[in-house]
């Protein structure tokens, strides 16, 4: 009986010895794997400073509205919006309130953060 139970504890703590060197393994190999390299289309588009003349291209950080909104000019928001992908001419920029706006036709303005030059 005292010997079964040697032999019990002997094979238990073997076999709990080897799944832990198991579980480090896997630990290590976890540790090895290196994450993919983001594509070009992944890459999110810089924001260079825009200036009056200048080509922009809408962008939309939400991809399940397509669409984004339109400013007056004292960077009050309207009902109307813009799609995304629209291409514009920068016919001037200005801050207000700290937020800075791009006009793109004689009322409509659009916020910087949702345009980038083209």
């Amino acid at each position: 009986m005292l010997e079964s139970r040697k032999v019990l504890k002997v094979v238990s703590s073997l076999v709990i010895g080897l799944s832990l060197v198991g579980i480090g393994s896997n630990a290590a190999q976890a540790t090895s794997f290196t994450a993919p390299k983001l594509g070009v289309a992944e890459d999110v588009p810089t924001n260079p400073s825009i200036k009056k003349g200048d080509k922009i291209f809408v962008i939309v950080k939400d991809t399940k509205n397509q669409r984004v909104a339109v400013y007056t000019k004292n960077a009050k928001k309207t009902k109307k919006t813009v799609k995304m992908g629209s291409t514009f001419t920068a016919k001037a920029v200005k801050k207000v309130n700290h937020k800075k706006i791009v006009r793109i036709n004689k009322k409509q303005w659009l916020s910087g953060k949702d345009v980038v030059k083209n």
